[in-house]
């Protein structure tokens, strides 16, 4: 690696640049990868009027001064309601690299209130071809990072052959072969909580099977309660090779297509490695009418909360009763987290410049 300081804090910008060197990459390949595939890349505003109103996405807001008077905006929180807006338009097959913003989220070594996503949309397609997709892409992406180191240390990638599939992170070695393991949010709770989910989605069930845990239920609502459970005593115990957790309520994913066989359950997945989450896709839920009622309710939510929102993005709405003629899945993809992990760092603010 090329070094551009001589220094007591060397050892600190080299890493700060591996990282950064790393992302480099990861976006390089990544366009790659969708021409290949034949994908429209679209660049989606950063300043928007209006958001789709999801739980527990907060946008940050700024004002617009003008000659006729200050006008309130918000800074993106995902490339969706750009990408879907051109599909609606025609487009096809597509994918977006861009700077997202969320408020209100932890502060921590994983978070960033300014971040990179990657998000694609593909017709025809279910969230079961976006988890290959998503394998597909992520093993291009770290073939080609190995690629790289292999030619920074000027060493024969033949060399190589044997470690093709192995990556190590903090000190833990993982094989990166496919296909990747696919497990249901059913068989987890099940596993590691000992709850049933078919029996915990009824909103009585889960507050006295929590109660019964020790959980503090007094103002935790169902959501709270089901993320509490997760995180407390299934993601801690998550395998570190990449998997996909799929099959989540669908009350809490109210832009994802309902099961036809269990309603209650979405088909939806997320992407973890090492015990992080990096992606979160599923198949698109284009009733546009149901969607209209469920960001209305989170309104009432926010409101009574005094939690800012934006106004709900109508122009999004029409793009998904356009996009029913056909079938649509897609997924958003955090490449900081993935470049941290693929450089070995284990702080995400090494981003920062």
């Amino acid at each position: 690696m090329l070094r551009f300081w001589t220094s007591q804090n060397d050892k600190y910008m080299d890493n700060k640049l591996k990282l950064i060197f790393v992302r480099e990459n990861i976006t390089k390949s990544v366009r790659k990868f969708f021409e290949r595939e034949k994908f429209h890349e679209v660049e989606t505003p950063v300043l928007n009027s209006s958001l789709p109103l999801e739980p527990n996405i907060h946008p940050f807001a700024t004002e617009w001064k003008r000659v006729k008077g200050e006008k309130k905006i918000y800074l993106s929180t995902s490339p969706e309601a750009g990408l879907k807006k051109m599909i609606a338009a025609g487009i096809g097959n597509c994918f977006s690299i861009g700077h997202s913003f969320r408020n209100l989220e932890d502060a921590g070594t994983l978070h960033n209130p300014e971040f990179l996503m990657l998000e694609w949309y593909r017709e025809d397609a279910d969230y079961k071809d976006i988890m290959e997709n998503c394998e597909r892409l992520v093993s291009y992406l770290f073939l080609k990072n190995k690629e790289q180191i292999t030619e920074n240390k000027k060493t024969s990638v033949k060399k190589d052959v044997n470690n093709r599939n192995i990556l190590t992170y903090q000190n833990r070695t993982i094989s990166f072969r496919r296909p990747w393991q696919r497990i249901t949010m059913t068989d987890l709770f099940g596993k590691y909580a000992g709850l049933d989910l078919d029996e915990i989605i009824d909103d009585e069930v889960l507050r006295r099977k929590a109660k019964e845990k020790g959980y503090d239920i007094k103002s935790a609502d169902w959501e709270q309660l089901f993320n509490q459970i997760f995180l407390n005593e299934i993601e801690p115990k998550l395998s570190p090779t990449p998997h996909f957790i799929t099959d989540f309520p669908s009350r809490i994913s109210p832009l994802c297509k309902p099961r036809k066989d269990k309603p209650y359950l979405a088909e939806r997945f997320e992407f973890y490695l090492f015990g992080m989450e990096l992606g979160n896709g599923n198949s698109e839920n284009t009733d546009s009418q149901l969607i209209r009622s469920r960001m209305k309710e989170e309104m009432v939510y926010r409101s009574e909360k005094k939690i800012d929102f934006a106004p709900i993005d109508e122009l999004f709405l029409a793009a998904l009763e356009k996009m029913k003629s056909k079938s649509w899945a897609g997924i958003g993809l955090g490449l900081d987290r993935l470049a941290m992990i693929l450089a070995d760092t284990k702080n995400i603010k090494s981003l920062e410049i």
